[in-house]
């Protein structure tokens, strides 16, 4: 309080000086004015004295009485400095007064030769014989905020009742508020007992009703915080079993094998889980509490998410559908929508759950499972009407013809040839996939193993009009593996390379050893394999969609059974291609794996 009363003595005490300080300096503006416009109406030669006579200005220097006139001067047009009077210790500070005549009269605010001290300057224009002669320059030191002696009694006098005022203002505002600070002190106390009781105090009589409506309401405030008490408490309660309840479904939901997506009653997503981003490559923070259409990109899927009207009778309902996503890869989805009805209450829908199932591989399965039917209906149907034309041809009138016999059972025999290799490479993938295939290893020669594969697949393909090439070293290790399922391997890459050729040209087979491994090269100048069908030519039944393969007759079952038994050995399958140049087929196997399997065989 005390302070306070100090800040409003030094606030009042400061308009006043700030007032005064404000007076002075309109008063030094209105005298200066009026006092050079009235010097300036003077001739030019009793504003400049004779010598040994008193001037204007000098009587105007005896006879001013405002304290803050500081210099009087008259110069000429030039500036030149022709009478002056001046305070104690002021010096006519320089000036530049503006050509124009409408600037000739009028106020400045100029600073000494030093800076320390400011001047308000008024000047007016100064005339002889009808000729401007110069100007008349009056100075007043602005006024500035400042502590006069003689100010002190008025000071005192004024601060004294403000002073006085407040140890009576103290005493009696302490009276009033003493049951106020008592209450304070008991609310502390109760606040250390966490617990409101009746506040017995002796107020005085303005205080009385008030302490009495204080009461009731500690009274109800008590009741009321004990029945808040229990309800946070049971809302805590509450809280936390739905928190281990939503966490426990959320995590359910989050591991759940398809995307899942809640649709409340406004359109809008209001819970998705992660695998709804992922599957439809947008992000998770796009999705939820917005409608399908502010963040689905695709137009086949938006009136999947937005299936009819919320509030009608909807049924379960199934589609599916093929999408081309941003990776510009190809997904198939199947959207199973489900309504959410109120609890107790199937008249009315919440909204509606939609699962997405990913089913591109399944589809893809189909797709290629058709297809597989599809090429092995035709591969085990052309041989056979070969083989059952050249039998009646044998039966009717091919009896007698000799060389016609002998091309008609060379033709059905390399027809079963056909029909056997298909046969076999089908039980050997099924046998591979069922586990029951076991490989019978023994010692084999590579080159003679090399060179007799290599001559089975060119003879019997030597009217292709291709080149074939082979170069493999005469002596090579010898290898510890399955000769028959190796073969496969080796006569399904040879066959391939034949069967993509382009005609003229080079069908080649290398190999190369070192201290650690062999390698076994396939080559050919075909037609080449797209780069976005490179990543799948090792899945079964995978046929590419190019024009140029899809003239030649397979089942997309070679390339796979070739990676599955070089894998068996332990080895490598690997490959190079260039569309329109060729494909290159390299098989790894390393030395001291065999060597292991036979000490371990024996």
């Amino acid at each position: 309080m005390i302070i306070a009363t100090l800040l409003v003595m030094l606030v009042t005490v400061y308009i006043l000086f700030d007032y005064q300080r404000n007076d002075r300096e309109s008063l030094a503006r209105a005298q200066g004015l009026d006092l050079a416009r009235l010097l300036g109406g003077m001739p030019w030669s009793e504003l400049i004295p004779e010598a040994g006579r008193q001037g204007l200005l000098e009587v105007l220097k005896r006879s001013h009485s405002n304290p803050d006139f500081a210099y009087g001067a008259v110069v000429d047009v030039a500036g030149k400095l022709h009478a002056e009077v001046t305070r104690a210790g002021v010096i006519v500070p320089p000036a530049s007064i503006a050509e124009e005549p409408a600037s000739w009269l009028g106020q400045q605010v100029i600073a000494s030769g030093d800076g320390n001290t400011r001047f308000i300057e008024s000047h007016a224009p100064v005339f002889a014989d009808g000729e401007h002669r110069g100007f008349v320059r009056l100075g007043y030191f602005e006024p500035q905020l400042a502590l006069s002696f003689s100010q002190m009694p008025f000071l005192a006098t004024l601060m004294l009742p403000i002073f006085l005022l407040v140890p009576l203002f103290y005493f009696m505002l302490r009276q009033e508020i003493k049951p106020l600070k008592q209450i304070s002190e008991r609310f502390d106390h109760l606040a250390d007992k966490a617990g409101l009781t009746h506040v017995e105090l002796q107020p005085s009589r303005a205080l009385s009703d008030f302490m009495e409506q204080f009461n009731s309401y500690i009274e109800a405030t008590q009741t009321r915080i004990e029945a808040l008490n229990q309800e946070h408490e049971n809302l805590q309660m509450s809280s936390k079993l739905l928190t281990y309840r939503n966490n426990r479904i959320d995590s359910i939901l989050q591991n759940f094998p398809d995307a899942i997506v809640v649709i409340d009653e406004a359109g809008e997503v209001s819970y998705a889980n992660g695998k709804v981003g992922r599957l439809l490559s947008v992000e998770h923070e796009e999705i939820v509490g917005k409608k399908p259409r502010e963040w689905c990109r695709d137009p086949n899927i938006v009136p999947l998410l937005t299936f009819g009207d919320v509030k009608s009778n909807m049924q379960a309902n199934q589609d599916t559908v093929q999408v081309r996503l941003e990776d510009h890869s190809e997904k198939s989805l199947q959207f199973s929508v489900y309504p959410l009805f109120v609890p107790n209450d199937e008249s009315r829908i919440l909204g509606r759950l939609v699962v997405i199932r990913d089913v591109s591989e399944a589809h893809l399965m189909r797709q290629r499972q058709n297809e597989f039917v599809s090429h092995i209906s035709h591969e085990l149907k052309t041989p056979l009407n070969v083989m059952a034309m050249y039998s009646e041809s044998l039966l009717t009138q091919g009896v007698d013809d000799e060389k016609y016999r002998i091309e008609a059972v060379n033709v059905i025999h390399d027809e079963v040839e056909r029909l056997s290799t298909l046969i076999n490479n089908l039980l050997a993938i099924n046998q591979y996939e069922l586990g029951g295939i076991v490989a019978q290893r023994k010692h084999v020669r590579m080159h003679e193993f090399l060179e007799d594969t290599f001559d089975n697949v060119t003879k019997a393909r030597a009217d292709k009009g291709l080149e074939f090439d082979l170069d493999i070293p005469r002596e090579m290790s010898m290898l510890y593996i399955d000769k028959d399922l190796f073969r496969i391997a080796v006569n399904n890459l040879l066959t391939n390379a034949i069967k993509y050729s382009k005609p003229g040209g080079k069908v080649s087979m290398t190999a190369t050893e070192d201290d650690d491994q062999i390698e076994i090269t396939v080559a050919d100048e075909g037609y080449g394999i797209a780069e976005e069908d490179q990543k799948q030519i090792f899945n079964k039944f995978f046929r590419s969609t190019d024009d140029n393969i899809r003239q030649q007759s397979g089942h997309g079952l070679g390339l796979s059974l070739a990676r599955q038994i070089v894998l068996m050995h332990h080895g490598e399958l690997s490959f190079t291609s260039e569309q329109g140049k060729g494909s290159q087929f390299v098989i790894r196997l390393e030395k001291v794996s065999t060597q292991i399997l036979d000490a371990a065989a024996s």
